[in-house]
């Protein structure tokens, strides 16, 4: 039976600025024989103060474990000011790929409609949009989908038609 270290070793690992494409996949090749004990090692990652670490654990929820509904209150803890970011843009993101829609996001995103950058004003509303059909986030939506050329105007126009279906 691993242990929580064996899998805090691999999470080590396989944290690095540098990441190259396959990292997160070669990460979890190294870890799904762990089982169900992994989803404890990336609630341990995502509590720790190394920003690699994080962002490792947050991938991996997002691409593997989605399904990691325990994982979710760390998850909710990086959304914070406290927090570098990108490792906050990117919880706002696993938050939206992992479905949370826990009411106890809502007061944690709706500053985040107030962002000067781009890609957390976008998750942040698409998220609040599909928790609550918070109106403040339909205008985010509409805004950004407004501004032709913008990176964020395709993106904000398919959270748009998400909307309408």
């Amino acid at each position: 039976m691993p242990t929580l270290d064996e899998i805090k070793d691999t999470l080590w690992l396989y944290s690095t600025h540098q990441q190259h494409p396959s990292q997160v996949d070669e990460a979890y090749a190294n870890l799904k024989d762990f089982g169900e004990a992994v989803v404890d090692g990336l609630m341990w990652a995502l509590q720790q103060d190394d920003i690699d670490l994080k962002l490792l654990g947050l991938q991996l929820l997002q691409e593997h474990y989605s399904d990691a509904e325990r994982a979710l209150p760390a998850m909710r803890a990086l959304i914070s000011d406290d927090e570098d970011r990108l490792v906050r843009v990117t919880a706002i993101n696993t938050a939206n790929v992992m479905g949370d829609s826990i009411e106890d996001l809502i007061p944690l995103l709706t500053p985040r409609l107030e962002s000067d950058y781009d890609f957390e004003r976008l998750c942040a509303a698409a998220n609040l949009w599909r928790i609550c059909r918070s109106e403040d986030a339909l205008v985010v939506l509409r805004r950004e989908a407004a501004l032709e050329g913008s990176p964020m105007a395709e993106m904000a126009k398919g959270y748009l038609e998400e909307a309408d279906e």
